[in-house]
């Protein structure tokens, strides 16, 4: 089933909380969810298997939030991000916006509305694969 394989990597420096996101989204929406802690660890696993939504906070040491997005675009233009922080700025949300995440949220998580978006990025990821489907039996 599509839920199945629909992956989430959760990235933040502080690994109960990347754990604790990741158990939570799995548990809330069935997706397959994997925690980093490390930004620059997290990549090279992006970078050999793409993830279909990156959760990531973004002050981390070695690599931001920003540039890890900016990368992992780079590699995989497809893949949705959703920015979680706890700093409001008028920077962030251009930034956010600017890189193409789909979302932002500040830390406390409200965790309904987080996981809201990741059932809207899961649904758009759904649209997009029946439509894949539907010009493949086109094009035969």
């Amino acid at each position: 089933m599509l839920q199945d394989q629909y992956r989430i990597m959760i990235v933040d420096d502080e690994p109960d909380i990347a754990e604790g996101i990741a158990d939570t989204m799995s548990v809330l929406t069935g997706h397959t969810c994997h925690p980093y802690s490390n930004a620059l660890h997290a990549l090279a696993v992006f970078k050999t298997r793409p993830y279909h939504l990156v959760l990531t906070d973004l002050t981390m040491p070695g690599l931001g939030g920003f540039d890890l997005l900016a990368k992992m675009r780079k590699l995989h233009p497809v893949t949705d991000f959703i920015v979680i922080t706890a700093h409001k700025s008028k920077e962030v949300v251009y930034n956010s916006h600017f890189l193409g995440a789909t979302n932002i949220f500040y830390k406390p998580l409200n965790i309904e509305e987080l996981e809201t978006a990741v059932i809207q990025c899961y649904q758009k990821f759904i649209l997009w694969q029946q439509r894949f489907q539907e010009v493949s039996f086109i094009n035969q």
